[in-house]
């Protein structure tokens, strides 16, 4: 955007027109909204990328620093979920080429990766929402019932 303000000044001085108008206001707002273009950080907070299945990464020991585990998170296709797939203990510094993540951040993104696949519904199944229908003739006491029943009756 200063590249195009500063275009707009020299045609203005070229012309000669020493008005203010209302678009060089708002191109001069806009280039100082924007800021030097450089920094697009604002924070010193880390960014949190998602890790993505079949990616392995490295998770610290909360309890130990000494010791990780790598994760992956792997596809299920007869769940259409997804499985985390963790690594027994290992001692040593993160292998070369792995990021390391933070314990929090997989459980997070587990918890969403999945909740999109299963029914939240409390009592998903309701019973049978359709009339009941037999075979014709038949009823709910048989014919030898109500026979018995008018005997006794009397």
């Amino acid at each position: 955007m200063k590249g195009a303000l500063n275009r707009f000044h020299q045609r203005q001085v070229r012309q000669g027109c020493e008005k203010t108008s209302l678009y060089e206001n708002t191109l001069q707002k806009l280039v100082d909204a924007t800021g030097d273009g450089k920094s697009y950080k604002q924070d010193e907070q880390k960014l949190s990328t998602r890790i993505k299945p079949n990616e392995v990464v490295v998770v610290r020991a909360l309890d130990d620093d000494r010791y990780y585990r790598t994760v992956m998170i792997k596809a299920n296709p007869f769940t259409s979920g997804f499985q985390t797939m963790i690594s027994n203990p290992v001692m040593g510094e993160t292998p070369d080429g792995m990021r390391e993540v933070s314990q929090d951040q997989v459980f997070k993104q587990m918890r969403e990766m999945n909740a999109n696949t299963q029914n939240l519904n409390a009592f998903p199944f309701r019973g049978h929402t359709g009339t009941f229908e037999s075979a014709p003739g038949a009823g709910l006491v048989s014919q030898q019932r109500k026979n018995l029943q008018k005997r006794n009756g009397q």
